[in-house]
């Protein structure tokens, strides 16, 4: 409860979770409850770099991006605000048949629910950093339910060992809420009224949010939703030699998904999509000795569509499912008392862009991303009462679409180096001190018109361990972001202001 370190940012939040286990000679249950409730006024968001080619002329903010502001600026006004609520439940339960077979169920409920939302979303007008905004209006839930029901156990073929799995499962998927509101726009001098007009107008580095006047919405009941069912079925062999050194991992996996939709109007919409994929994985690992070990895998995972979010004209509904497909190589090895591990990866899954018909934008799935890298990472012992852990990622990734604008182009918003390390002194088992640095590198906006600087920030924090009336206490201090740090975090083509420097305090009571 209370104001975060972004100015204008108040968050009032209450959960409960609680977690049931029971283990019996033949049995284990495991039931967790959660539930979470969320008041956010003047939650902050960052600004889009305009892509709409019908406006070319209006399409670009100038030579270069704005340099970011202080990250505790906030450029929301504080009648942005979102309720919702979220609920979640699980159960897993196994039982034993005999020594060598058990079964299994699992089932879980998520539900998410956001009844009240005004949303506050700008667009980046120049490099001095002036910005225009809208604001939106809607409400959203979204359900899922999933039961899992199958076998496991182990035999064995000669030298090999096998421990397999076989289950069947289903998921059912609603997403859905009122219609997306635009205000109602006080018109710009000399053009009539329009509610689309965007009229609230800032600057990144002096905001004022406070003279913006809150917005009035039409009231209605219009609604939209969408509806998936996906099926499943999955076989799965883990062998290993005798000697333990080789480790084989089979498995095949087959889904089914059939999606429904709701019109704006509350009509329904016959079935607008049933799709069927059956998708291999397989590994291999192997342990020369227990200090070095090299490894191989390829996994292929058939899902859902993404749900287009807001700001799009076909809101709410869902792209069509896709295969993503990931090729892992690797080894890992001990070095006095470091492990490391090197690996390469390529993975392949489907690309959305923004395409404009009619004057009105749409997020449409076309062709396909692909990130191709090498990862490292090592964590152990410097000296007595040092410990390190830190690594380095390289990411290639490309676009193979149909349109010029962004085949070949990198994907926008994601960086091709990033690293971390971190170096923690034990004084003693009950004192700790802890510093880490963050790295992310330079990445494109805008389909690589404009590049967004790389950034570090440093964190610092203590651990120490006391008692209060018998009761042990583990107290935690951090500081994020000690520099104070000034940088812009994009996702995709919206800019987000780094965060600032932020203090956090909390004690642990074992009871």
């Amino acid at each position: 409860n209370g104001e975060r370190s972004i100015e204008n940012w108040n968050l009032k939040q209450k959960n409960i979770y609680i977690n049931l286990d029971q283990e019996t000679t033949n049995s284990k249950t495991n039931f967790m409850f959660g539930y979470t409730d969320t008041d956010s006024q003047g939650r902050p968001y960052g600004l889009t770099v305009k892509n709409d080619p019908n406006k070319p002329k209006d399409n670009y903010i100038g030579n270069a991006l704005p340099s970011a502001p202080d990250g505790k600026i906030n450029t929301n006004p504080t009648w942005r605000r979102d309720k919702n609520t979220n609920l979640v439940m699980t159960l897993n339960h196994e039982q034993k048949i005999n020594d060598h077979l058990k079964a299994f169920l699992n089932a879980g409920h998520f539900k998410q629910d956001w009844y009240y939302y005004t949303g506050f979303s700008k667009t980046l007008l120049n490099e001095a950093g002036d910005f225009s905004a809208t604001s939106d209006n809607y409400s959203l839930l979204e359900k899922r339910d999933y039961a899992q029901i199958g076998l496991k156990g182990d035999f064995k073929t000669g030298d090999l060992k096998h421990e397999w799995v076989a289950g069947v499962d289903r998921m059912w998927h609603y997403y859905g809420g009122a219609k997306e509101y635009k205000d109602t726009a006080t018109p710009r001098p000399g053009k009539p009224a329009n509610p689309y007009e965007q009229h609230w107008y800032g600057n990144i580095y002096h905001p004022n949010t406070g003279s913006f006047t809150p917005p009035t919405f039409p009231q209605s009941d219009a609604y939209y939703g969408t509806h998936a069912r996906i099926s499943g079925w999955s076989v799965m062999d883990s062998i290993t030699t005798g000697n333990e050194k080789l480790n084989i991992l089979v498995g095949l996996n087959g889904k089914s998904i059939a999606k429904d939709a709701y019109n704006t109007d509350g009509s329904h919409n016959a079935k607008t999509g049933d799709y069927y994929a059956v998708s291999p994985s397989y590994g291999i690992n192997y342990t020369f000795d227990p200090r070095v070990a090299v490894y191989a895998n390829h996994t292929e995972e058939f899902v859902e569509g993404g749900i287009v979010g807001n700001g799009y004209a076909n809101q709410g509904t869902t792209l069509d499912p896709y295969k993503t497909k990931q090729n892992e190589i690797g080894v890992k090895f001990k070095t006095g008392d470091f492990f490391h591990k090197i690996s390469y990866f390529d993975i392949k899954q489907a690309n959305a862009v923004d395409v404009y018909k009619g004057g009105l934008k749409y997020k449409l799935a076309d062709g396909e991303r692909r990130h191709k890298g090498f990862e490292y990472t090592a964590t152990g012992t410097l000296a007595e009462k040092w410990n390190l852990i830190g690594g380095f990622m390289h990411l290639n990734a490309k676009q193979k679409t149909t349109s010029a604008a962004t085949n070949g182009k990198r994907p926008n918003g994601v960086p091709e180096w990033s690293a971390n390390l971190g170096v923690e002194y034990k004084a003693s088992d009950d004192f700790s001190v802890l510093m880490r640095g963050n790295y992310v590198g330079s990445s494109y906006v805008l389909d690589e018109k404009y590049g967004v600087p790389s950034y570090f920030t440093l964190d610092a924090g203590v651990n120490y361990k006391t008692s209060l009336n018998s009761t042990p206490v583990t107290l935690r201090a951090m500081c994020y972001n000690v520099t104070n740090k000034k940088y812009w975090a994009p996702s995709g083509n919206v800019l987000h202001s780094g965060g600032p420097r932020t203090f956090m305090l909390s004690a642990e009571f074992d009871i």
